[in-house]
């Protein structure tokens, strides 16, 4: 199980696959596919584990921290660049709560991805859960 977060320009409302055919099911995940292929060699996309991000959360204050406290893991969102201070000072207190180096690590891939959002205007933080 993971939590993906990508980076990407403002999306429309995604039309509903409920009644679409097999073929456009396999066309529309074959396209994610190849945009998140994309996000990673660009290093704007994070997978993170949930076994491993959960417990830092509970650590780092749970849901009383403002933005990551209220992500759900096994639903999908976005963030707004209006976000991005609240979702630092999240992540520093991760950063202070990490216990070990995979923790460590987690929190500095996190800083490096909000570093690229920084960097790139025009894009929003998307997340897409288990």
């Amino acid at each position: 199980m993971g939590l993906l977060l990508v980076l990407r320009a403002p999306q429309p409302r995604p039309k509903s696959l409920r009644r679409a055919t097999r073929k456009q099911r396999r066309e529309r995940h074959r396209a994610d596919a190849d945009e998140w292929a994309t996000a990673r060699k660009r290093g704007l996309l994070l997978d993170v584990p949930v076994e491993k991000l959960l417990p830092l959360l509970n650590a780092a204050g749970g849901n009383r921290l403002p933005i990551l406290g209220q992500l759900d893991p096994w639903s999908d969102g976005v963030l707004v660049r209006e976000d991005l201070p609240q979702l630092d000072a999240d992540v520093d207190r991760l950063g202070a709560a990490a216990a070990d180096d995979a923790e460590r690590g987690l929190v500095a891939a996190l800083k490096a991805l909000l570093a690229r959002w920084r960097d790139e205007p025009g894009l929003t933080l998307h997340w897409y859960g288990d």
